[in-house]
């Protein structure tokens, strides 16, 4: 629009230059006439595409308008099929670190950079796809600007500010809160700093102590915000997926810590998730991740499909070119992830998820692959088995799929409760599901519905057709917990953070690949950073 104005007093001046050289020629007509032209001619330049205080946070929709933006670079592209690029998606943080772990993942694209993350071989100067998250360190400040400016709104009710700041503040919790997973403390701006973009301050790194209470802080309004909403509001924040980022950093913290404390704020979170009613375990497995099945009740939180922004590209980079084409691949496969045979073999013959990990197929040539007879360590079953995971969208549009990408379910929950109160040695104040499954052999397994860590473990082990465990001390159930977790939660970005935890629960005593290193514990901060600091910024020790 300023351009359309700006030309169009361009020819406006160009017609008074012409009438001005041809008036003595132009003896009829009035002079009165070329100074009326002359005046209503005169235009007044009018910006209409800059955003200020003036013109926006009028309306409730312009707030709403401005916490979507915070969503944006956080959910979009979900395709992960290169480390150095769709790194905005929070399922980037997923399969890289699940493939970091060591022990679970791998992708067979080749070796750099994806054997290095999987041998923890990352430097400060190579960051093999650990550099790709730091950058969310500026959209806490951004969630935190968004809130300001909500709160200084006088056309909305005070009880809608709560609401919509609350929303605003929990985006930058939730990235506070990933970015204190993967690479500890990150500066954290003051009030006056922010209120002052131009002027030259660098922010230090707070304490452990201090990040956690800012993280709490981010989430102080939670209870302004929303109950869930599997409708509208679908992928926005609300009660349930605070409690449980929240639960995620309180685990964090009592194993990092020791301090008993930690595991009570988590259980209160874990708890108040659970007493909502609103979650509740899918009949089985691999209905969680059906498309007919979208916006299920054990969805926690999931990044909603969209081809316009947001896809989902699982299956093409997951799937061999060869794999039978009912699962309909679009514009091809690449054979990217799979699942360790090491860690395959962990499962139980009977566990009805493994169903979702295909060990074996026939190609449409009839040619079988399978372990025997791998094929190819990227299309076949060298390298691994084939984590499906999602089932067949026949509505595939190229490479990307329909389903909702799942980032946090219910099942970590009842999970979380088990190992919390194993740690705690308590009994919790709701009740685990009461579970009954037909086996693969057609038995009847059943959960009692308790208030054990048993109880909820087992409630997990027989929706997946696994006869209950019971008997166990607490370091045996610790470790049957840590398993059932890496085989419920494969490629959902848990395992890494899982083994941080068990090993300092063990004191170094024994989870794969982390033992090496310590300092492996968090990813290095990425050099750019460190150099735009000028030394204010301080590297995470090893690197």
């Amino acid at each position: 629009m300023k351009n359309i104005i700006y030309n169009l007093e361009t020819k406006v001046e160009r017609t008074l230059n012409i009438l001005k050289n041809n008036i003595m020629k132009i003896k009829f007509i009035p002079i009165l006439i070329i100074l009326f032209l002359l005046q209503a001619c005169t235009l007044e330049k009018e910006e209409f595409n800059k955003i200020t205080p003036e013109n926006f946070y009028k309306t409730e929709k312009d707030a709403r308008l401005a916490i979507a933006a915070l969503y944006y670079n956080s959910i979009t592209k979900v395709g992960t099929w290169s480390p150095g690029l769709f790194v905005q998606s929070i399922n980037s943080v997923q399969i890289i670190t699940d493939i970091s772990a060591g022990d679970m993942m791998m992708c067979s694209y080749g070796a750099q950079p994806w054997d290095f993350l999987k041998n923890q071989e990352w430097t400060e100067s190579n960051g093999y796809a650990t550099n790709n998250f730091f950058h969310y360190y500026n959209h806490i400040s951004n969630a935190r600007l968004v809130a300001n400016q909500i709160g200084q709104m006088t056309t909305v009710s005070e009880e809608m500010k709560e609401q919509l700041q609350a929303e605003a503040m929990a985006v930058g919790g939730w990235k506070a809160a990933i970015l204190y997973d993967l690479y500890g403390p990150v500066p954290y701006p003051t009030d006056e700093m922010l209120a002052n973009p131009g002027s030259l301050e660098y922010p230090e790194r707070p304490s452990n102590e201090a990040f956690v209470e800012i993280i709490e802080s981010l989430f102080a309004k939670k209870d302004k915000l929303p109950d869930t909403d599997f409708g509208n509001n679908f992928g926005r924040m609300n009660k349930g997926i605070a409690n449980f980022i929240l639960m995620r950093v309180y685990m964090l913290e009592a194993a990092r810590t020791g301090d008993a404390n930690f595991w009570k704020k988590a259980k209160t979170s874990a708890e108040a998730i659970i007493a909502s009613g609103a979650y509740e375990l899918q009949d089985n497995y691999s209905d969680v991740f059906k498309k007919s099945n979208q916006k299920n009740n054990e969805i926690v939180f999931a990044t909603p499909s969209d081809y316009s922004f947001n896809v989902n590209m699982w299956h093409s980079e997951s799937l061999p070119n060869n794999y039978p084409s009912e699962l309909n691949r679009g514009a091809g496969s690449w054979g990217g992830y799979k699942m360790l045979w090491s860690f395959y073999d962990t499962y139980e013959a009977n566990d009805q998820r493994l169903s979702t990990i295909a060990a074996s197929y026939t190609t449409d040539g009839g040619l079988l692959i399978d372990r025997a007879h791998p094929n190819d360590d990227r299309h076949g079953v060298g390298d691994g088995a084939i984590p499906v995971k999602y089932d067949t969208d026949d509505t595939q549009v190229g490479n990307f799929q329909e389903h909702d990408f799942i980032a946090y379910r219910y099942a970590e929950v009842i999970l979380a409760m088990a190992e919390i109160l194993n740690e705690i040695g308590e009994s919790a104040t709701v009740s685990a599901p009461a579970i009954s499954q037909i086996t693969n052999d057609n038995q009847i397994v059943t959960s009692d519905g308790g208030t054990t860590a048993f109880s909820f473990v087992n409630a997990i082990r027989a929706r997946s057709g696994l006869q209950p465990l019971q008997g166990l001390g607490q370091s045996q159930l610790r470790d049957a917990i840590l398993r059932e977790r890496g085989h419920e939660m494969y490629c959902e970005g848990v395992r890494r953070a899982d083994l941080i935890r068990y090993q300092r629960m063990t004191n170094g005593g024994g989870y794969a690949k982390f033992n090496a290193d310590p300092n492996k514990f968090l990813f290095p901060i990425p050099v750019g950073y460190i150099n735009e600091y000028k030394g204010n910024l301080q590297q995470n020790p090893g690197y």
